[in-house]
């Protein structure tokens, strides 16, 4: 059996985003630039961004620095709720 470990807050992750690809990229990024402000989460770098190999979708990776359980659920909520997010991590 594995035992599960407790995330400390404050922590700094990276987080991973799929989303359905939109031309250019920007109206994504702008998005998930908005919940991340809407809900005072700092992205401590600029967005990474990698294509499928289909080019239907595209992987978004940024740090981000989050300071409570309650933060961490709230943006997954969100990220959920999204119509072009596919999958966060």
């Amino acid at each position: 059996m594995t035992e599960k470990q407790e995330v400390k807050y404050p922590v700094t992750m990276d987080l991973k985003v799929i989303m359905i690809s939109e031309p250019g990229e920007s109206r994504n990024e702008s998005e998930l630039d908005k919940i991340l402000k809407d809900l005072d989460i700092p992205l401590n770098s600029s967005w990474k961004t990698e294509k499928s190999s289909g080019g239907k979708y595209t992987a978004y990776t940024g740090t981000v620095f989050i300071l409570s359980h309650e933060k961490m659920v709230d943006l997954f909520a969100l990220l959920k709720a999204h119509p072009r997010v596919k999958f966060a991590l």
